[in-house]
């Protein structure tokens, strides 16, 4: 066996030893790591990235807002309604001002997560899909890459559905490429 069988058992020991951390880091088990090929996903063509979660409704909406500012290093909200807290504004409290403007004339808020270097922000404008976008220019390296995976699993963990990242769109099309996704229920993070 020699050193072979010794090389082996570190790799070994060392990929569960990084699997064990990922998974606490991020509170389910993601098998999908970054990889290099994945910095390509994010290749500067001047459109953002979108993470998205389909079929939802305030519900999800509001526990995803709610987990992030646990689990974000950093999270910010912008919003127009006076009556709300400047600063850290509850979620439900943010959809139900947003909710009671008429339609047409809603200014809506903005809610922004930061993991690691990386920054992902919302402009809720339905609540049938939760959408995120994020800056390709902001993912340079494996840790960009590293934190999109962790927000991805974030979000669906939250959401308790699948979350997708996408190419930019104003709405999903079923037809379009998935770049990356996460599923909850099997753990799975997978690649097209």
């Amino acid at each position: 066996m020699g050193e072979t069988g010794a090389r082996g058992r570190v790799e070994v020991a060392h990929e569960v030893a990084h699997e064990a951390v990922h998974a606490c880091e991020h509170g389910a088990r993601a098998r999908c790591l970054p990889e290099p090929w994945m910095c390509r996903v994010f290749h500067i063509d001047g459109s953002l990235r979108d993470i998205r979660v389909l079929d939802t409704s305030r519900v999800e909406w509001i526990a995803v807002l709610e987990h992030l500012r646990v689990m974000a290093d950093e999270t910010e909200v912008e919003h127009p309604y006076p009556r709300l807290d400047p600063v850290r504004p509850a979620a439900a409290d943010l959809f139900r001002a947003w909710a009671d403007e008429p339609e047409d004339e809603r200014s809506g808020f903005c809610f922004r997560a930061r993991f690691g270097a990386v920054w992902f922000f919302a402009l809720p404008c339905e609540e049938e899909e939760i959408e995120f976008s994020v800056r390709p220019e902001d993912v340079l390296d494996l840790a960009g890459v590293a934190a999109v995976l962790r927000f991805l699993v974030e979000v669906a963990t939250a959401a308790r559905r699948p979350a997708l990242l996408t190419g930019e769109t104003a709405r999903y099309d079923p037809g379009m490429a998935t770049l990356l996704s996460h599923d909850p229920a099997t753990g799975l993070t997978s690649h097209t």
